[in-house]
């Protein structure tokens, strides 16, 4: 059977669906058969991202923007609740929502600390709590989380950011464990330098002379590789970075 059609009529949850790296996750899981639900805390930037998905992908693509705040414990329930009523349990959820704050550490708010921390980390472990409801009765399913290589590489001034990708290896591996009963496959793709709206111009100069960017759809090929796996197959982890970028090897 090909992907596209295994995957047809399923149910896929994409966080931080109006972002760079999420909208091309969804293009590609919409232009697989799934039925695509965009979640992130403005709905006008998801409508806007939906109609961008619709003109890429084809009409008839099912494309839902939902309005969440994955750090918010009531709003991810409420989510999952609608969408399970109104289109379906989730068998596919992707974990894309995230947010870049760093600075000295002498000068580093708690308050700072703890956004970064509830969005990438409190974030993705309540919507996999919710995605476990669903995807058990199913006889399982799979969760993606995108980290980065901040969490093995650290830049400086970046200790919130750095933490809480370090975080969510450690959530997938333990999210990886729990599944296993349930059939439920968990895995994480960690990018390099993406081209997205988390980095500044004068961050996106400096980088591009000295490192090179990946693409977002190079992390959604990445999603694709690992979502059009059958159950019984699961990829843990997958790094996807420039080929100039030196996480590797000595200077």
């Amino acid at each position: 059977m090909k992907a596209a059609a295994a995957l047809a009529g399923t149910v896929a949850i994409v966080t931080g669906g109006s972002g760079a790296i999420g909208r091309s996750i969804a293009i590609r899981l919409a232009g697989a058969g799934h039925s695509v639900v965009i979640t992130g805390r403005r709905m006008d930037a998801l409508e806007a991202a939906a109609e961008e998905i619709r003109m890429s992908t084809g009409a008839s693509s099912n494309i839902i923007p939902v309005a969440c705040d994955v750090s918010d414990e009531a709003s991810v329930e409420g989510m999952f609740a609608s969408i399970a009523s109104d289109h379906g349990a989730c068998s596919l959820l992707v974990n894309s929502a995230g947010i870049m704050k760093g600075g000295p550490t002498e000068t580093l708010s708690a308050d700072v600390f703890s956004q970064v921390m509830n969005v990438n980390v409190v974030g993705p472990f309540l919507c996999a709590r919710e995605a476990f409801k669903q995807m058990a009765p199913l006889g399982g399913g799979r969760i993606i989380n995108i980290g980065s290589i901040a969490g093995e590489s650290p830049r400086p001034d970046s200790a919130p950011y750095t933490t809480s990708k370090f975080a969510l290896a450690g959530l997938t591996r333990s999210l990886a464990l729990d599944g296993r009963q349930h059939n439920i496959a968990v895995g994480a793709i960690h990018p390099g330098n993406v081209l997205s709206e988390l980095l500044t111009a004068e961050q996106i100069a400096q980088r591009e002379e000295s490192e090179g960017f990946i693409t977002a759809d190079d992390v959604a090929a990445c999603v694709m590789t690992m979502a059009e796996l059958p159950l019984s197959a699961n990829v843990l982890e997958i790094s996807v970075i420039p080929t100039r970028q030196p996480l590797v090897g000595r200077g």
